[in-house]
């Protein structure tokens, strides 16, 4: 009888752990297409003649929000040394 619920619980943690997985997937994927919207935006901005100030607070803010996503993964990337 135990070693039934051993193996349910073993179906149980592959499962938790796929489900975590799909999660993260899918959380990377909403930030690759909030950055591309983003760029887009900026784009759209520039094209359209807006003020220029606009345009540099939105600039500012995606690069803050890349540089906390880069911080986030713990993957610190070093600037090179001049």
């Amino acid at each position: 009888m135990e070693w039934m619920l051993q193996v349910v619980d073993e179906i149980d943690d592959a499962i938790g752990a796929l489900r975590l997985c799909s999660l993260g997937v899918s959380a990377e994927f909403g930030l690759v297409a909030a950055g591309c919207l983003g760029i887009g935006a900026i784009g759209v901005a520039v094209a359209a003649g807006a003020e220029i100030s606009l345009i540099c607070s939105a600039v500012i803010m995606l690069s803050l929000g890349a540089t906390l996503k880069i911080r986030a993964s713990g993957r610190h990337v070093e600037p090179p040394l001049l």
